[in-house]
């Protein structure tokens, strides 16, 4: 089955579009980098990094569309905060505490699949995950302002994220709440 020729012109667009800003700016996003910790592969690698994820997000055109200043400072910021969260990762496996918590959804994007066995322990086990998320929930929501909570709600049940800075840290916030919540009372049982 063949695509419709403006989906192969699209996508060869955007080919195009992400080699160009790669080509313009991988240099100076890696001394970035480096100068900030990175030796020189996980300099490379966060960069590429970087372009994975703008390629994902599918707005790649969107930034080849800026002026060259503005594709660089979008660039730079978001490679800041690639480097701050390796950096991170690195240090809690140099400490010891390494704790790797990936969302399902990752998990899947990924191409891995979850193995799904029926047996009366994994259903006892999933009615619990269940009940113990929807009791997160519900304290959740009975402590968070409204507005946040209305963040949270469009966010999990929408897959909308968060409009404003604001509502990105209220969301932030509340996900941790929730996640503390179900690590304690998971762990109580």
């Amino acid at each position: 089955m063949t695509s419709p020729p403006e989906t192969v012109c699209e996508a060869r667009e955007t080919e195009l579009a992400c080699e160009r800003l790669y080509r313009l700016h991988q240099t100076s996003l890696v001394t970035f980098a480096r100068l900030r910790g990175c030796d020189e592969h996980e300099a490379w690698d966060v960069v590429q990094e970087l372009f994975l994820r703008v390629f994902r997000l599918g707005i790649i055109m969107l930034l080849a569309a800026r002026p060259e200043d503005m594709q660089r400072r979008w660039l730079l910021r978001t490679l800041r905060w690639l480097i701050c969260n390796h950096h991170r990762g690195r240090g809690r496996v140099r400490r010891g505490g390494l704790m790797v918590i990936v969302s399902l959804e990752h998990f899947m994007q990924d191409g891995h699949d979850i193995p799904l066995h029926v047996t009366p322990a994994t259903e006892h086990d999933r009615r619990r995950s269940l009940l113990l998320i929807e009791r997160g929930l519900e304290s959740l929501r009975l402590r968070a302002r409204p507005a946040a909570w209305r963040e949270l709600e469009r966010s999990l049940c929408l897959g909308i994220p968060a409009s404003t800075p604001a509502g990105r840290v209220a969301l932030h916030r509340a996900r941790a709440r929730l996640r503390d919540f179900i690590r304690r009372e998971g762990d109580g049982h």
